[in-house]
């Protein structure tokens, strides 16, 4: 398996993610038994270009998405592409290559019978086609969030489907948006952000989650001067918010059910899961907050240092979350702080890991592991 940064996901006795190959520049789809790692099979696709990304970031960074009866992918450097499950070529939408200073990183979503993207660079829009036949069902500008990196949320509030995105432009007062998932129009927005956002919002207690981190500077500034990036950090309008839309138009102040600046992930989604909002930060901080107040249960330290890209994920009582080192650490789900495991794999990790029928995938640098029964 060649390097990429897109998500395992699982269907049935598959799992599916996307790799490029930096000697031959492919970029390829693949789908592997489940139960035995084997490749059942590998979909390159021919580009002209490969997308300027970040030294840190793929090209095959988008986690790809599948309703059961075929699977989407999107690459910066091509635009969509679906397959059936068994490989076959479907239909494709070339798009133009989003010139995004950190690559296309946000996933496409099924929602109902349309497939979402978040296309945000130079030139930034929504972008909702027909999930059979990938024609256009509605297309809204983003100009105002040119360059972001946050996947769709679909949601259904007072009665309507919704997509959510936050707003990633390096430019204040951004937005999260909430658009009506019919026609792509406009309905409520929380605005007045930092700028950068890059995680997804989640749902949870009829809320929705949002972490706004503000800029992040780059980790060589960082080991440089650590004394300077504490002071940059210290004066930052991070935001860790849960809401409570009203109908349409901007949120109101009596909506905001609660807002934090402690405990903003830089790049992780926040995981809800029992009630309870966690969420986890460069050089290993976790903090777990009552999810319908915001109480801070906890803030504590995991004992493994470094950066964290790969959002959190839960099963059975239990927390997981990968460090870019390749640590793995098990936390017990509860109001209580709890090392279960720590475990370091073979190479870094930056792709969420999967977890399916007491099995959790995760995928490396190299290599995707299964680990249960």
């Amino acid at each position: 398996m060649e390097s990429g940064q897109s998500s395992p996901i699982v269907w049935g006795e598959r799992v599916f993610l996307t790799e490029f190959d930096q000697t031959s520049q492919k970029l390829a789809t693949l789908c592997i038994d489940r139960r035995t790692g084997k490749i059942l099979w590998r979909r390159a696709v021919a580009t002209t270009e490969i997308e300027k990304v970040h030294e840190l970031i793929s090209p095959a960074a988008a986690t790809p998405a599948t309703d059961g009866e075929r699977v989407y992918v999107y690459f910066g450097s091509y635009g969509l592409v679906c397959y059936d499950l068994e490989g076959n070529p479907k239909w494709e939408r070339r798009l133009p290559l989003p010139e995004n200073p950190y690559g296309a990183t946000a996933s496409p979503i099924v929602a109902g019978e349309l497939l979402v993207l978040n296309h945000q660079g130079k030139d930034s829009y929504l972008l909702a086609v027909n999930r059979r036949d990938g024609r256009t069902v509605w297309r809204t500008d983003r100009s105002l969030f040119q360059y972001g990196w946050s996947t769709p949320l679909h949601w259904r509030h007072d009665g309507i489907d919704e997509i959510v995105v936050l707003g990633g432009d390096f430019k204040p007062n951004q937005r999260l948006m909430a658009y009506n998932l019919a026609n792509g129009a406009e309905r409520w927005w929380v605005g007045g952000l930092p700028p950068c956002g890059k995680s997804t919002p989640v749902i949870g207690g009829g809320l929705l989650f949002l972490a706004a981190p503000d800029i992040i500077l780059e980790p060589s500034a960082e080991k440089r001067n650590p004394d300077k990036a504490a002071q940059f950090y210290a004066k930052n309008g991070n935001r860790l918010m849960a809401v409570r839309p009203g109908s349409t138009g901007e949120v109101a102040q009596a909506n905001i059910v609660w807002s934090e600046r402690r405990g903003v992930p830089g790049v992780p989604s926040p995981l809800y899961y029992n009630g309870r909002l966690y969420t986890f930060k460069d050089g290993g901080l976790v903090f777990c907050r009552a999810a319908a107040t915001g109480e801070l249960l906890y803030s504590e330290r995991l004992g493994t240092l470094g950066y964290y890209y790969s959002s959190p994920v839960a099963a059975d009582h239990r927390i997981y979350i990968a460090s870019v080192e390749g640590v793995v650490v098990v936390l017990e789900a509860d109001e209580k702080f709890n090392i279960l495991a720590t475990n370091k794999l073979d190479g870094g990790i930056m792709a969420t890991p999967a977890i399916v029928d007491g099995n959790i995938y995760v995928r490396t640098e190299s290599h995707l592991y299964a680990f249960g029964n």
